[in-house]
């Protein structure tokens, strides 16, 4: 086996690999785009710094493990892209993070990884490490087939852009996987969409939608101020972004995710027709203590 840093030259094959990977549950790592062309432009950010951010182990001519570091070096914050192995190899995955731990201790102080709960290898390899469980995230799926839409309109929902983000950003989580800037520069691409729920000329609950794939689409965000909730506007939001999902966009599924504790939340997912699919579990490490590794040769 050889672990290297990886180079552009190995892009497009990285990329194939990792989506083939991160589509089974079993290999699932968030935070990973979904396509293979948006993979590939995600990885190769991270060959465009002077520190190594992702590595990639060889048998020879085979791919068997990969783990990147997407930086947020202005909160001292880095997400790990795995690591990823075929199999349950623990040596590797154990190599993987000795390469990235070098390149963590440099720069950051906290770092975060998160997976499916089938994703065992990674399950295994966060409580081996000390990780802090800070979250669980149900992800729920609904089905064109389970969607009964209300036919009615609301005259309160538009799309919303760069000019509301001052409204936006006081309605949007702090330690969200976007930041309100990326939100809203995701929502210009084709087929994705922000929506906003107005009255009186204010801003008081907004939906991201994201198409993922031409069969699946997501969405990320949905959020009211607290003083409007239980009032139908979510339900509201949520409707509109399932009308656009399946009868424009033509998906055949959306998915969204719910924090464990938040029980009213999925009571309500599920009245409107949302399954359990899955479980995410999200880990934290603080890197002030974490003792160097050692170096293979």
């Amino acid at each position: 086996m050889q672990i290297r840093e990886l180079e552009v030259k190995e892009l497009h094959t990285i990329a194939q690999w990792l989506h083939s990977m991160n589509e089974q549950d079993k290999h699932f790592v968030a935070w990973l785009a979904s396509d293979p062309n948006e993979i590939f432009e995600q990885i190769w950010t991270l060959t465009q710094f002077q520190e190594p951010l992702a590595y990639v182990a060889w048998d020879q001519d085979e791919i068997i493990g990969f783990i990147g570091i997407l930086p947020f070096f202005d909160q001292n914050l880095a997400r790990l892209l795995g690591p990823f192995t075929k199999g349950e190899n623990t040596d590797v995955i154990e190599q993987l993070w000795d390469k990235a731990s070098l390149t963590l201790m440099l720069h950051f102080d906290s770092v975060k990884v998160a997976c499916f709960k089938a994703n065992q290898p990674l399950v295994s390899f966060a409580e081996r490490h000390d990780f802090t469980l800070y979250n669980i995230e149900k992800t729920l799926a609904m089905h064109r087939s389970q969607f009964s839409p209300s036919h009615e309109k609301s005259t309160h929902i538009s799309e919303r852009s760069g000019s509301d983000f001052e409204s936006l950003h006081v309605l949007h989580p702090a330690g969200a996987y976007y930041t309100t800037e990326e939100m809203i520069q995701h929502a210009q691409q084709d087929e994705n969409r922000l929506f906003g729920y107005m009255e009186n000329g204010h801003l008081v609950g907004y939906l991201y939608y994201e198409t993922i794939t031409a069969s699946e689409g997501e969405i990320c965000f949905v959020n009211v101020q607290p003083n409007d909730r239980g009032e139908g506007i979510g339900t509201k939001l949520i409707e509109h972004a399932l009308q656009y999902a399946f009868y424009v966009y033509g998906v055949d599924a959306v998915t969204l995710s719910v924090r464990n504790q938040n029980t009213q939340a999925e009571q309500l997912y599920q009245q409107l027709g949302f399954r359990d699919i899955n479980t995410i579990y999200a880990y934290e490490k603080n890197l002030n203590d974490l003792e160097a590794p050692p170096f293979y040769h």
